[in-house]
């Protein structure tokens, strides 16, 4: 009995232990098939996501697109709100706008320069609505500008005209060299073609000429320096002179440019455009196309109370030219000026009592030669009263000259040529 019943604990543990083994098998395999069950899942998920994002990526690329044909469609209404009658404001132009130029110069806010084209981007406005459109061939149809000069005369162009499809303001100043700023005043109308009433009337106003020099290093200038003059600020005015000429002891001061010097007494003078270029005169190069030249060229024309000395800088021909002959061009004529070559600083000094327009040229011209007969039959007289020492002793010549023309030193003396001795240098 006893032999039955462990026979009977033995087989019923064995049979425990087989199940529980079997529910271990069973639970491995449930969670391996519940693993790749998840896998497929996720893949499956990846993949509509997949295609979900794929379709959003697509959604917003037709997005996009229809994004940029609404832009385009918003650019194209606004290169077209001008010529559109659908997109134009209803009723008529109440007032003109004008852009700055493109070098960023607002109209009526900064002065103008002398002999220079500016043109400002023209828009009209529509009071009621504040809406503004550009002035346009569309709406040219139906009105025009009508231009009337209220103050001054130094502007050559004044107009609202189309400069390869877009309309600007064009003015053009005159090439002139005021002392001070030149106030100018347009009235502009915009008239109704059917029946020639105005629409309205709009005056505009802006200022031309040059700055005067800055006062702040005016007052900081010491006893014996160099006036140094801004082509931007060129204008010195009477007080700032004056304070120049107290400070140097009433005595000679030395006024100097881009490649010039001039020194001279400033006691008791005016206000002056000292403005300098080294811009051509296209008559003379035109008159001789076979010669070189270099220009100095003073536009506001100065002149002073006393004789100076000027000293033009020729480096950087000095090597080139076989010859320096120096001239001075006014009233449509050339005049030959005696001058001495400084080796040291390379540069031809003369004194004057007026900077006007000189000129150096590898070759020799008759002095008087007329350059422009229109000029010389105006009989102007306005610089008769200039003194230009024409008989300038030399100093340093010897530095300039040049064996092949020892023989007609006299000659070229007598011309106010410098002959150039590159060996020397």
């Amino acid at each position: 009995m006893k032999k039955a019943i462990a026979m009977l604990l033995a087989v019923s543990a064995t049979m425990a232990l087989g199940v529980t083994a079997l529910a271990d098998d069973v639970a491995q395999v449930a969670d391996t098939g519940s693993s790749s069950s998840d896998v497929s899942s996720d893949n499956s998920s990846s993949d509509a996501s997949s295609d979900n994002s794929s379709s959003d990526t697509s959604s917003d690329n037709t997005s996009s697109d229809n994004s940029s044909s609404d832009a385009s469609s918003d650019n194209s209404s606004s290169d077209n709100s001008s010529s559109s009658e659908d997109e134009t404001p209803v009723g008529e132009p109440s007032s003109l706008v004008f852009h700055s130029d493109e070098d960023g110069t607002v109209l009526g806010e900064d002065l103008l320069e002398p002999g220079r084209e500016y043109r400002f981007p023209a828009y009209v406005e529509f009071g009621g609505q504040r809406a503004k459109v550009a002035v346009s061939d569309e709406l040219l149809k139906d009105y025009k500008f009508n231009y009337t000069r209220v103050t001054a005369s130094g502007v050559k162009t004044f107009k609202i005209e189309e400069r390869k499809g877009v309309y600007y303001l064009i003015i053009e100043t005159k090439d002139t060299t005021p002392t001070k700023p030149v106030d100018v005043k347009y009235n502009v109308k915009l008239v109704r073609k059917s029946n020639n009433i105005s629409v309205f009337s709009q005056e505009v106003k802006f200022s031309y000429g040059y700055d005067e020099s800055n006062d702040d290093y005016i007052n900081d200038l010491d006893k014996g320096d160099i006036v140094e003059i801004d082509n931007n600020r060129p204008v010195i005015t009477k007080e700032q002179f004056n304070k120049i000429a107290k400070l140097n002891d009433y005595k000679n001061v030395t006024l100097a440019g881009a490649g010039w010097q001039f020194t001279v007494n400033v006691t008791d003078e005016t206000t002056k455009n000292m403005v300098f270029t080294n811009a051509g005169v296209k008559e003379i190069m035109a008159k001789y196309p076979d010669q070189d030249f270099k220009f100095f060229r003073f536009g506001g024309k100065p002149s002073f109370n006393s004789t100076g000395k000027v000293a033009l800088d020729v480096s950087d021909i000095v090597d080139d030219y076989e010859s320096l002959n120096l001239y001075r061009y006014a009233n449509g004529r050339v005049y030959q000026l005696n001058a001495s070559y400084n080796a040291a600083d390379e540069t031809l000094e003369f004194r004057t009592n007026k900077l006007d327009t000189f000129f150096v040229t590898d070759r020799s011209i008759k002095d008087g030669t007329i350059i422009d007969e229109n000029v010389v039959s105006g009989g102007s007289n306005a610089d008769s009263n200039v003194n230009t020492d024409k008989n300038n002793p030399g100093t340093g010549a010897g530095d300039m000259i040049n064996a092949a023309v020892m023989a007609g030193i006299a000659s070229l003396a007598a011309a106010g040529a410098i002959a150039a001795n590159k060996k020397s240098k």
